[in-house]
């Protein structure tokens, strides 16, 4: 993954939810020369920071013996206007999980109201190459207890 588009999980149900947090910042690489007189982010850039909070909760679910392959995408609804210095704060729920895929769902939400909307992500699964890789890097984004 080149770039992690979340900065923080802030709550973690293996199984059930994930809610991660992202604050937009002039400093991020994908806004460098984007828009000069009005700098925007990316609807995309927001898209696939819910595709990774869901991705994480995936692999927390199996214990990191598996990575998630984004497959398929129904009822999405993008911001049309998203400005560097927002909190994006992102909730993904696992509808269904087995060892051959998931599907899920997910929201962002900026100062509590809703820019974004995942209303059904389906997920393939790979065997992870090196499950303890997977789970050491997870606690630097803030694994809740």
């Amino acid at each position: 993954m080149r770039f992690l588009l979340f900065d923080r999980v802030t709550a973690l149900e293996p199984g059930r939810r994930i809610e991660t947090v992202k604050c937009v910042s002039m400093q991020d690489e994908h806004l460098r020369e984007h828009f000069r007189r009005r700098p925007l982010v990316p609807a995309t850039m927001v898209l696939e920071a819910m595709l990774q909070s869901l991705g994480w909760l995936v692999m927390k679910t199996h214990g990191f013996r598996l990575t998630p392959y984004f497959s398929m995408l129904e009822d999405a609804t993008l911001p049309s206007a998203l400005e560097p210095g927002e909190r994006l704060d992102i909730v993904g729920e696992l509808v269904s999980t087995n060892a051959k895929g998931s599907m899920g769902r997910a929201e962002a939400r900026v100062g509590g109201k809703v820019i974004a909307t995942l209303g059904r992500v389906i997920y393939g699964h790979f065997p992870a190459p090196d499950p303890s890789a997977l789970r050491s890097s997870f606690p630097s984004y803030g694994d809740p207890p």
